[in-house]
């Protein structure tokens, strides 16, 4: 009575019994009850299933004794695990091979398998973030089609800075600032997860659509966050930004196609380094000729613009280099205004007696640029006095901080050990090392200040893979171009494994049988 009600438990739990396996020359693999002749998967592991399976496609077998059987059995069984050995090899060597193309598909291949796993990483980095910063700007390819690219830069409580392309949006109609608004907000909320109550800045181009005063995108963003925000112009090259203000566009386009000329080829390029150098080399114009850098007037335009122009730098460093850059300017204009031209070495190549005359001239270039410089470089009283703050604690005066700030920049200063960390550490080293209760509106402001764009080398590398890929717009398509911009100019890592490990998956769905 025991026995059977045994065996009625095992068949209601559906549990396999190993006796089956000598008796019906069955198995169980990966929790599957399996035929061990035909490899075909029963469906419910009931002995009556068996039972007719084995008697009615392997009628020929059932008229092997016990001990035959056994045998067989084992036979079978050692059979199904060699096989099983190869396709676990065949695997393992597939997910090597699966990985390695991968890692070479920014060339070939599965890009949008990658784009999309260093989106996700993106946006668990920016569900982290503490305070973060938009930067955006327009760019048209070759069938004039407007492209919104936006990009953000983040930082989370250790202090750790996240600066990505998040996303190209292609406008096919207008470009209005309400179209542009809603791309923004679109795309923020799409491609990054955020909402807009941690934004602290936004870096714009000088497109009246994205910064006018009162009907611009911008605009429409702050009544859409309810809040005023910090803006600010980039500057992608400050060659650019002076060439425009100045007029000089004759110059610079003549400049860009003599370097891109020289770049075009190899052996172009390896003569022309050798001709700086002062190797024995020749360096000509070829086939092609640039009358310009024969004319005398195109050529004084040139040696101005030359020392005129300087590179800028990071977030501290660059508002400092913008204010000294604007001083420089004022001086340039009273010494090129009395001739003297001390201060420009590259145009000491003009002639002497024609010094007083271009200075003049160039003089009020110079005052052209400064009214520029100081419409798109204005910093706010509180945004400049936070700025001093958060660049040296130590040298500014409690009594001219806000109210919020005097007392913990008090006990800042006078606590010795932090002065050593300041001197000896990196400003971001520093504020992440404060006591958070003590100082925690210092932290609060300097995390907001480190989350500004200071520097725009993500813009100049993102432009320089578009212009790369423009003369294959044509054949690719927006979500495929912004995959590869995304990879080009991410610094974070594909996760290779997880990818691999999804595709496995997918492989085995598709083929059960390469899993036994």
């Amino acid at each position: 009575m025991s026995e059977k009600k045994k065996r009625k438990g095992e068949s209601e739990y559906r549990v396999f019994n190993t006796e089956w396996m000598n008796k019906y020359l069955c198995t169980v693999s990966k929790d599957k009850t399996l035929c061990l002749v035909c490899r075909e998967i029963l469906a419910v592991p009931k002995e009556y299933n068996l039972r007719r399976h084995f008697e009615t496609k392997h009628s020929n077998l059932t008229k092997l004794s016990s001990n035959e059987k056994i045998i067989k059995a084992a036979s079978l069984a050692k059979n199904l695990s060699g096989e099983q050995q190869i396709f676990k090899k065949v695997s393992t060597e597939n997910d090597v091979v699966t990985k390695i193309s991968f890692q070479i598909s920014k060339e070939i291949r599965r890009i949008a398998d990658i784009s999309t796993n260093l989106s996700d990483q993106l946006k668990q980095r920016v569900s982290e973030f503490c305070f973060y910063s938009l930067a955006m700007d327009e760019s048209t390819d070759l069938k004039d089609t407007t492209q919104l690219l936006i990009f953000i830069r983040g930082i989370d409580k250790n202090f750790e800075i996240t600066e990505e392309f998040v996303g190209m949006c292609s406008m096919t109609g207008r470009t209005t600032r309400k179209e542009t608004s809603r791309e923004v907000i679109r795309c923020v909320n799409d491609k990054s997860g955020l909402d807009f109550t941690n934004l602290v800045a936004i870096c714009i181009d000088g497109a009246p659509a994205i910064c006018g005063k009162n009907v611009g995108a911008v605009s429409l963003l702050e009544e859409f966050i309810g809040r005023q925000i910090t803006k600010h112009h980039c500057n992608i090259h400050q060659q650019v930004l002076c060439s425009k203000v100045l007029k000089f566009e004759h110059v610079m386009s003549v400049l860009v196609s003599i370097v891109n000329y020289i770049r075009s080829r190899g052996l172009k390029h390896r003569t022309f380094q050798a001709f700086l150098e002062g190797e024995d080399a020749e360096c000509n114009n070829g086939t092609i000729k640039f009358p310009e850098l024969e004319n005398e007037s195109w050529n004084q335009n040139l040696f101005f613009f030359c020392d005129i122009t300087e590179k800028n730098q990071l977030i501290f460093q660059m508002c400092a280099a913008m204010k000294a850059f604007k001083m420089k300017l004022k001086f340039f204009r009273s010494q090129l205004s009395k001739g003297e031209t001390c201060h420009f070495p590259t145009c000491a190549h003009i002639p002497q007696h024609k010094h007083a005359e271009l200075g003049e001239k160039y003089a009020k270039h110079i005052n052209l640029l400064i009214e520029e410089f100081d419409r798109r470089l204005t910093l706010s009283k509180e945004e400049d006095v936070q700025l001093k703050l958060i660049e040296d604690s130590f040298s500014v005066d409690p009594e001219e901080m806000p109210l919020d700030f005097q007392l913990e920049v008090i006990e800042l200063q006078c606590s010795a050990v932090y002065q050593n960390k300041h001197r000896e550490s990196r400003l971001q080293d520093f504020y992440k090392s404060l006591d958070d209760e003590k100082y925690k509106n210092l932290i609060e402001v300097a995390l907001k200040t480190f989350s500004i764009f200071g520097s725009t080398y993500i813009y100049e590398q993102t432009f320089s893979i578009m212009n790369m890929n423009k003369n294959k717009r044509s054949s690719l398509t927006d979500d495929h171009l912004e995959d590869i911009m995304k990879i080009s100019t991410s610094d974070m890592t594909p996760e290779y494994n997880k990818l691999v490990a999804k595709k496995r998956s997918l492989r085995e769905e598709k083929n059960p049988f390469s899993s036994l």
